[in-house]
C-alpha cells in the first residue's frame, strides 16, 4: 500500500493571496509526508487500516534548536515558522525497538533549505526500517504435534519465537535487518522432539519479508515417516528445505553421563580432572549435529568458543579444542556413537558454577538436549581470600566450600617468616547464605609484613595469604612539651625551623596580647597548650580574639582578621585522635553577625581534625569568611567536637575520624579552639581550653564498638 499523508497542510493558495507578516529573516517550511508503507513483496493493506502516526524532527545544520512535533496530527494546518537556514528533516513512525510485534517502524529524512520571507516544501519519503517476517503451517500439523515453534533471529540476536503454545502464528513480526537464522522446534503427539537447524539466510534488507511455510508432502503417519517440506518464500528466491521426519521412536538419540546421572551435572575439584566426567552420546539413525553451547565469560576467556559444532569438526578446531583439555575425538556425519571427557579443562576453570547446553540432533531431525551444571569445587574446605590492612589492624576475609560451615573453622596469622601460627581470638562474623566469614585482627605494627590462613579440624593444607599493613605517620610535638619564644609571643615547638604548630599570637602579640601559651603547672604530663580567648584592642576597636592552636602558619594579618595556611604534608590513616582536654567557659559578651542572638550564652570550646587530599596547604582568611567547609570535597575523614561544659580537670578522650571514603591523604590539619565561634569574632572573654598528651590512635582494638562504627572503615571498598 502506498499511502500519501499530508503532515502540515501547505495553504499554497493562501500564501499567494493574503499579505505574510514574517518576522525578519524567518520563513515558513511545510513538510508533505509521502509514507510508502509497502514491504518487498508488497503486502495490501486491510481495507480500512488507519495510516501510522508520524512524529517529525527538524533539525539545523549549524547553531539552533531542533523542533519536535510528537504526533503530526495536532499541527493545526499552519506551516512552521524557522530561520533561515539549512535543515534535515526526519520523520518517524512505530516504536523504536530492535523487535516488535504488529508495529512496524516506518522512517524517513530529506534535507531543505529554508528561505527568508519564502514558503519552503519539504518532502519526506518514510519506508519500512525493519525486516517483516510470518510463519505459515499446514493445516494437518495439529493433527500430528502437539508442540511446534519457529525461532527467527538476526546477527545482533534478537529474536521472533513464533509458537502454537504462544497463539501468535498468524503475527506479523519484525526484525532490524541483518543476515537471519531461522530455526524449527516440533514435538510429535508421542512425544519425540525434532529440531532442524540453524539455517541462515544472507543478504537481508529492511522491506523485506520474510514468509516461512511448513508444509507435508505426504501423511506423517504412512511408513512411520514423513517429509516435511519448508519454504522460505521473500518472493525473491524460494528456498525448499526437505526435512525426514521418522515417527517409529525407535533408535532415538540419546546422552548419558559415564557412571553418573547427567542430571547431577559434572564435578571436579580445582585441579583434579576425576574420574566421573564424561559424556557419552548415542544415535543409532546416526549423528547430524553435536554441538557444545555457553554464554559464560570465565570459559570463553578459557579458550572455549561460545558454539563449537563437533560434527566433521576441522583438524584445527579438534587440536584446540584438546589443548584447552576437551578430549573430543573426530567423528564424522552419520557416526552412530560419540563421547567428550571435560574433566581436564574443567580442573582449569575458576572455581565456580558453569552452564553447558548439549544438543544432539539425529539424521532423522529428532533431537535430545540437556543444559549440564559444571561445578569445579576447591581441594579444602575453607582457605582464607582477602585482606584489608590498616596501620595498626586488618580485617581478614575467608570462605567455606561445604554445605555447611565446617567445624572447627577458624583464622590463624603470624608476622612474616615465623615459624608458630597464632589463632585469632577476636570476633568472627559468618555470612551462611554466602558462605563467607570475616574477623579483625588488632594489635599489628605499622609497615609489618603478615600471612593469614583459615583451618578447620581435618588440617588440611591451605593456603597463606600476605600483607603488609600501613604506615603509621607521627605529627611533632602532639605532646605539646616544647615551645620557644620570639619577641613577645609563644610558639608550640622546639624552634621557628622545626614548629608545625601555630596559632594568632603572630598578629595579636604586637596588640599586647598573647593568647596561646604553654601550661606547666596544670598539666597531664610535661607541658600543655593553654588557649585563653580574650580582647584585643586594634587602634579605636576591640575586637575579639579566641585562644586557638592549629598545624600550620600564621600567614598575615588582614583587614580586621588573619589569614593563616592550614596543614602539613601527611599521608598516614589514623582511626582516631586521643588526647586530654580541660575547660572553663565564659558567658559570650563579644559577638557579631550572624551569631549576635547568642550573647549571654555560654561558650563552647571545639576541637577538629581533618585530613584532605589538597594539594597545597588551605588558606584560611577570617576576615572574608574564607574557612574550610564540613562538606568541602577534598576531605577524606574528620573529627568534630564541641563542648559547653566546664571541667573538673582533665578529660581523657577518644575522637574517631570518620571516613567517606578510600582516598589517601595529602594533608592533616588538628585545630583547637577556647571559643568555637572565634572565627566570627564571637565568644565569651577569659574562656580557656587546655590540650595536652595527643595522639593519633591505629589500632582498632583500642577503640570502643561504637567509636569503631563511626569510623566506618568497614563499609569502605
Amino acid at each position: 500500500m502506498k499511502a500519501r499523508y499530508c503532515l502540515i497542510a501547505l495553504l499554497a493558495l493562501a500564501a499567494c493571496t493574503r499579505e505574510v507578516d514574517l518576522p525578519q529573516g524567518k520563513g515558513y517550511l511545510s513538510v508533505r509526508l509521502a509514507a510508502d508503507l509497502a514491504v518487498t513483496p508488497v503486502v495490501k493493506a486491510e481495507a480500512g487500516e488507519p495510516d501510522p502516526a508520524f512524529s517529525l524532527e527538524i533539525i539545523p545544520a549549524g547553531e539552533g534548536e531542533t523542533v519536535t512535533v510528537a504526533d503530526c496530527r495536532t499541527l493545526s494546518g499552519e506551516p512552521l515558522t524557522l530561520p533561515g537556514g539549512k535543515y534535515t528533516v526526519k520523520a518517524v513512525s512505530g516504536p523504536d525497538t530492535r523487535v516488535s510485534w504488529e508495529e512496524p517502524r516506518y522512517e524517513g529524512e530529506t534535507q531543505v533549505t529554508v528561505r527568508p520571507d519564502r514558503l519552503t516544501e519539504a518532502v519526506v519519503t518514510a519506508t519500512l526500517a525493519r525486516t517483516m517476517v510470518t510463519v505459515e503451517f499446514d493445516p494437518e500439523t495439529d493433527r500430528y504435534f502437539s508442540e511446534y515453534r519457529v525461532c527467527v533471529s538476526n546477527e545482533s540476536g534478537d529474536v521472533l519465537e513464533f509458537s502454537r503454545a504462544n497463539g501468535n502464528l498468524s503475527d506479523k513480526g519484525y526484525l532490524a535487518a541483518s543476515a537471519l537464522k531461522w530455526e524449527l522446534y516440533m514435538v510429535n503427539t508421542q512425544g519425540t522432539p525434532y529440531r532442524v537447524g540453524p539455517v541462515t539466510i544472507d543478504a537481508v534488507d529492511p522491506r523485506q519479508h520474510y514468509h516461512f511455510k511448513f508444509a507435508f508432502d505426504q501423511s506423517p503417519v504412512k511408513a512411520g515417516s514423513s517429509l516435511l517440506r519448508v519454504l522460505v518464500d521473500d518472493s525473491l528466491n524460494e528456498k525448499y528445505y526437505q526435512l525426514n521426519l521418522d515417527f517409529s521412536g525407535d533408535g532415538l538419540p540419546t546422552m548419558n553421563g559415564r557412571g553418573f546421572d547427567l542430571a547431577d551435572g559434572i564435578a571436579v575439584k580445582k585441579g583434579d580432572s576425576g574420574s566421573r566426567n564424561v559424556v557419552d552420546f548415542s544415535a543409532p539413525k546416526g549423528i547430524k549435529s553435536l554441538t557444545l553451547s555457553h554464554s559464560d565469560a570465565k570459559m570463553l576467556a578459557a579458550g572455549l568458543p561460545q558454539h563449537v559444532q563437533l560434527v566433521e569438526a576441522s583438524a584445527a578446531t579438534l587440536s584446540a579444542l584438546n589443548g584447552l583439555g576437551l578430549a573430543v575425538p573426530s567423528f564424522l556425519y552419520g557416526a552412530t556413537e560419540a563421547s567428550v571427557d571435560f574433566g581436564p579443562f574443567l580442573a582449569g576453570l575458576p572455581m565456580g558454577d558453569y552452564l553447558l547446553s548439549l544438543d544432539l540432533v539425529d539424521t532423522r531431525n529428532r533431537y535430545s538436549a540437556a543444559t549440564v551444571v559444571l561445578s569445579v569445587t576447591s581441594p579444602v574446605d575453607a582457605e582464607a581470600t582477602t585482606v584489608k590492612p590498616w596501620a595498626g589492624f586488618a580485617i581478614l576475609n575467608g570462605r567455606w566450600f561445604t554445605d555447611g560451615r565446617p567445624s572447627g573453622l577458624r583464622f590463624q596469622w603470624k608476622k612474616a617468616g615465623d615459624a608458630d601460627w597464632t589463632d585469632c581470638d577476636g570476633t568472627v562474623n559468618y555470612n551462611d547464605d554466602a558462605a563467607t566469614f570475616s574477623t579483625e585482627l588488632y594489635g599489628l605494627q605499622a609497615a609489618t609484613d603478615y600471612v593469614f590462613r583459615v583451618k578447620t579440624d581435618k588440617e588440611e593444607e591451605t593456603r597463606e595469604v600476605s600483607f603488609k599493613t600501613a604506615a603509621a605517620g607521627t605529627i611533632p610535638n602532639l605532646s605539646f612539651d616544647d615551645w620557644y619564644k620570639s619577641d613577645k609571643a609563644w610558639y608550640p615547638g622546639a624552634n621557628a625551623a622545626t614548629r608545625v604548630w601555630d596559632s594568632a599570637n603572630g598578629g595579636t602579640a604586637s596588640f599586647g596580647t598573647v593568647s596561646t601559651s604553654p601550661e606547666e603547672t596544670d598539666v597531664v604530663r610535661g607541658k600543655a597548650a593553654r588557649l585563653e580567648s580574650s580582647a584585643v584592642k586594634v587602634v579605636v576597636i576591640t575586637k575579639f580574639a579566641a585562644g586557638n592552636i592549629f598545624i600550620g602558619d600564621f600567614v598575615k594579618v588582614s583587614g580586621v582578621g588573619a589569614e593563616l595556611d592550614w596543614g602539613i604534608p601527611f599521608s598516614s590513616r589514623p582511626l582516631a585522635l586521643h588526647g586530654y582536654y580541660k575547660y572553663s567557659p565564659k558567658a559570650i559578651d563579644f559577638a557579631e553577625d550572624p551569631y549576635k542572638s547568642k550573647l549571654g550564652e555560654t561558650d563552647a570550646c571545639s576541637i577538629k581534625m581533618y585530613l584532605c587530599d589538597w594539594s597545597a596547604k588551605f588558606r584560611v582568611n577570617t576576615s572574608n569568611k574564607v574557612f574550610l567547609q564540613d562538606n568541602d570535597p577534598s576531605i577524606i575523614a574528620m573529627c568534630d567536637f564541641s563542648s559547653n561544659a566546664a571541667t573538673n580537670g582533665y578529660v581523657e578522650f577518644n575522637f574517631p575520624l570518620h571516613y567517606r571514603d578510600n582516598r589517601t591523604p595529602r594533608y592533616v590539619v588538628i585545630v583547637g579552639a577556647a571559643s568555637r565561634l572565634g572565627d566570627y569574632f564571637t565568644g565569651g572573654k577569659g574562656s580557656t581550653l587546655w590540650l595536652d598528651e595527643l595522639s593519633l590512635v591505629y589500632d582498632a582494638g583500642r577503640l570502643t564498638e561504637a567509636e569503631r562504627e563511626k569510623v566506618g572503615y568497614r563499609n569502605l571498598p
